[in-house]
């Protein structure tokens, strides 16, 4: 009896906990509801551990931050355009909160505080993770601080595209491990793109990790796998210096517990020349170079078991390897910050993604249209001399080119890095840069950011406390620095008719922050911005001091918002072997895609095979090769290390190749200018991965080595020495044409093109309008008329000529003519619209040869002998039946 009442009690009583526990819980997700906050910028709600703020920041993109504190935010340095708040709505249901904008909604998981992000229809494009996002006090050099973590679902199909340039092939990066430190060669910008169609920019300016291992492989030292003592001279920001190039062993094992595809991490501390680690006698990890980054990931598929590792490394690093099962998950940990704040961004295509993350950040302002012609540059030119003779013969021998430029030493006895000519070998200034303008060149200078502190200028700057304290590095964080330094520059460059700067070193070499203090703060806080600010010293300098000149800096590195500082971006100081040239098209790809719209790289490798190179034959066709792709680059550009890089040095046949390139370029001038403008008009992309025209097509998005130049020309180049003919995939698409030869092929098909040397694979997207210009020795020579406008039928399509100074910023003002070619592809009719603008030289009345392009007819880069149609075009629209 007394057994059955305890019994009967028991019942009751876990009766009573399970309606109080379900009480609770509702109790709970009733708080969560009573706690949000819609204000006019956005959503706030509490959750179990801080503050979740949503921000609205576009019909197409929010802001996302996590708090748990008041730290002293850092400032703003990447989204500096103030655009009003979008109109959004917050609807509430008993277990989600959902921010609903115009074209994406984010839910709000109110039990967990998981966000979900979904288009305008409620289909879901990304979640995170629950119950990963993590902010964990944490504090460096005696000041408070988080480590922010957010893990997000990556389904099986995903592909993912970007985090800026690195040197470890790899070109889907899904699951794929990464450190973003900037380092010569590697340039760190913390952006995705995803071929389920959405951006995401993982907002903070210090160290991150993406996809972080956490399973480290215990190593032992063997032996040194290299010569005792060896030292080659290298360039440094010191000088030439020798640097030792031993390498030691490692070995060690590890276990797995399953089969499975893993994300294995090379870090070896610091800047090293080899990157080697087989797993059971496999290479899964292949570089060698006279400096590579400090760190390198890649994927292998193991099975269950024990594994063998084999390292070899530099020396005096000091490696760590570490692996981790790649489990459909992409997450970004920073190990210093004040808050987790991340954007997301929907397109779904990488042009609405980019062009909404520029709108925000700034957008990419026109070059000069001198920088979209060629770039000839080598280390070194050691005299005025020097550069007027090169430009000279480059117009002897009718091979066109635009720039000129001055590495390294021109300063002589004024110091290391010391933005002044030295005068026994530069003479007359501003007399020897007159004489390449006469000769319708341009000229580029490298300039550094530490200058000799014993130096008649760095003396001047340390009294003004211009360097970050212990370093020989200019702090840009200060708003001072940045001023005195573009004055030192338009003293003794810029008002000597200097025209475009070439900033080196400016990570700074090597991720040199880490540890200081900037005027900014703590330098761990900010290790991936310091790039930005250089550019931003210079950029803001010269547009002050006039408007009749666009800024145009090439530089080694970038951080996010540095696009609307007018760069280009260089690849560093990269090996010349096909193995590193082909590093370089995955690099530029995965570059171009976060944003950026103008890089190269140097063609032929910056270390180069000495004096081999100018009989080797076998490098010779690397080099026609590269320099074929550099002329589909966003700039074209060569350089080489202690080389002389001048055509003609290489032969006859390497000199007749890259003339027939040179020529090609230019006559495509007209469409690389009109798609320049796109890029600063409309957010597009020149150099672009094709995951950005092709989403839906897996089998274009894993082209690893094609892509669109521009909206109309699909560029495959040879990446194998020896190869006489070359496989390319046509995407899905109305048709393409060989270039060369004008054939129409299918989309959706893998085709053989032939490729001698002197032939880069090609195709034009039908519905393509292209205008090409004649053969000219500099960009300037062209003036628009007699423009040959190429129709490739089999779709409709439409293409805008644009045209204005070719220099200057009028173009701000409007001052530029948009003539607007629209095909139909049904009645075989091109429109070409009434012209709009105008601008001072502008051509009144113009020619127009048409030609529908077919096989043998309109194809390579031979002017056509007898057009379709010939238009004079007086401003007015124009209708041509064809």
């Amino acid at each position: 009896m007394n057994k059955n009442r305890m019994s009967t009690r028991t019942k009751l009583t876990s009766i009573y906990l399970l309606i109080f526990s379900l009480l609770l819980v509702s109790s709970r997700e009733a708080v969560a509801a009573r706690g949000f906050h819609k204000g006019k910028d956005g959503l706030t709600l509490s959750v179990s551990d801080g503050t979740l703020a949503i921000y609205p920041v576009a019909d197409n993109a929010v802001r996302v931050t996590f708090t748990k504190d008041t730290l002293d935010a850092l400032p703003e340095l990447i989204f500096v355009r103030e655009q009003p708040v979008p109109a959004f709505k917050v609807e509430e249901s008993a277990s989600t909160l959902k921010v609903i904008l115009k074209n994406m909604q984010v839910i709000v998981d109110k039990s967990n505080g998981k966000l979900s992000y979904a288009d305008s229809s409620g289909s879901v494009f990304l979640n995170e993770v629950g119950g990963q996002r993590k902010l964990d006090a944490s504090s460096i050099e005696g000041q408070a601080c988080y480590v922010a973590e957010q893990s997000f679902e990556s389904p099986d199909d995903e592909s993912i595209f970007g985090l800026g340039q690195f040197q470890d092939g790899n070109f889907n990066l899904k699951g794929v491990t990464r450190r973003l430190t900037q380092v010569n060669t590697q340039i760190a910008l913390p952006f995705i793109y995803s071929s389920k169609g959405y951006g995401l920019l993982w907002h903070q300016y210090g160290l991150t990790d993406f996809n972080p291992t956490e399973n480290f492989v215990e190593l032992t030292k063997q032996q040194k796998a290299g010569e005792e003592n060896q030292l080659v001279e290298v360039t440094t920001t010191s000088g030439t210096q020798k640097v030792s190039q031993n390498q030691s062993l490692y070995t060690g094992t590890f276990q797995v517990e399953k089969d499975g595809e893993y994300s294995v991490f090379l870090d070896l501390g610091n800047m090293g020349n080899r990157h080697f680690v087989t797993i059971d006698g496999k290479p899964c990890v292949d570089e060698s170079n006279m400096w590579l980054p400090p760190t390198a990931g890649t994927l292998v598929k193991l099975s269950a078991g024990e594994h063998q590792v084999q390292l070899i490394c530099k020396a005096d690093n000091q490696p760590k390897l570490s692996w981790k099962l790649v489990d459909n998950t992409t997450t970004f940990r920073s190990p210093v910050t004040k808050k987790l704040d991340y954007v997301v961004f929907y397109g779904p295509s990488a042009a609405k993604v980019i062009s909404t993350y520029r709108n925000l950040s700034g957008n990419a302002p026109m070059l000069p249209k001198w920088a979209y012609g060629f770039w000839q540059c080598r280390e070194r030119y050691s005299s005025s001399n020097q550069l007027i003779g090169t430009v000279q013969e480059f117009r002897n021998r009718k091979l066109p080119m635009d720039v000129i430029v001055q590495d390294w030493q021109y300063w002589g006895k004024n110091g290391w890095g010391v933005p002044q000519f030295d005068e026994s070998n530069y003479p007359n200034p501003s007399g020897f840069i007159q004489q390449l303008h006469d000769l319708h060149a341009h000229f580029n200078i490298s300039i550094w950011s530490n200058p000799d502190q014993n130096s008649e200028i760095g003396k001047a700057y340390v009294a003004e406390k211009r360097f970050i304290p212990n370093t020989k590095w200019l702090d840009y964080f200060n708003p001072e620095t940045r001023k005195a330094y573009w004055n030192t520059l338009k003293n003794n460059m810029f008002d000597n008719g200097v025209d475009s700067w070439w900033m080196d070193a400016v990570e700074p070499e090597n991720d040199a922050l880490k540890g200081e203090t900037t005027y900014a703060g703590l330098g761990d806080f900010y290790r991936l911005a310091y790039p930005l600010m250089v550019s931003k010293a210079v950029y803001e300098g010269q547009r002050e001091a006039t408007s009749d000149k666009r800024v145009c800096i090439l530089t080694r590195s970038a951080f996010l918002g540095q696009q609307r500082y007018g760069v280009i971006n260089w690849s560093g100081d990269i090996g010349g072997n096909w193995d590193s040239y082909r590093r370089q098209i995955v690099a530029g790809l995965n570059y171009t895609i976060t944003g950026f719209p103008y890089w190269t790289t140097d063609i032929g490798g910056f270390f180069r095979p000495g004096p081999s190179q100018y009989t080797d034959e076998k490098y010779h066709e690397l080099l026609i090769r590269w320099f074929q792709w550099g002329a589909f680059n966003p700039v074209f550009r060569i350089h080489g290390y202690m080389s002389e890089t001048e055509p003609w040095k290489y032969g006859q046949v390497v000199e007749d190749d890259m003339r027939k390139m040179l020529n090609l370029r230019y006559q495509m001038l007209p469409y690389i200018y009109s798609e320049a403008w796109q890029v600063t008009e409309n957010g597009s992309t020149l150099m672009r991965p094709l995951v950005m025209d092709f989403r839906d097509d897996s089998v274009a998005v894993a082209q690893t080595f094609e892509y669109l130049f521009g909206k109309s020309i699909l560029v495959a180049p040879v990446t194998e020495p020896m190869t006489r003919e070359k496989t390319v995939y046509l995407p899905k698409a109305s048709g393409w044409y060989d270039f060369w030869t004008g054939e129409k092929l299918k989309g959706g098909q893998t085709v053989i093109k032939e490729t001698p040397l002197d032939i880069i694979p090609l195709y034009v997207k039908a519905g393509s309008i292209l205008p090409v210009g004649p053969k000219v020795q500099y960009a300037a020579e062209q003036n628009g008329d007699n423009l040959e406008i190429r129709i490739y039928e089999g779709a409709d399509g439409t293409f805008t000529l644009y045209e204005d100074e070719n220099d200057g910023y009028d173009y701000e003002k409007g001052v530029y003519s948009a003539i607007t070619f629209r095909w139909n592809d049904t009645d075989k009719t091109l429109t070409i619209e009434d012209r709009k603008g105008s601008y001072p030289g502008m051509l009144a009345e113009r020619t127009f040869n048409i030609v529908k392009v077919s096989e043998n007819k309109g194809a390579g880069d031979v002017a056509v002998e007898k057009y379709d149609k010939t238009i004079t075009y007086k401003g007015r629209k124009t209708i041509v039946s064809l």
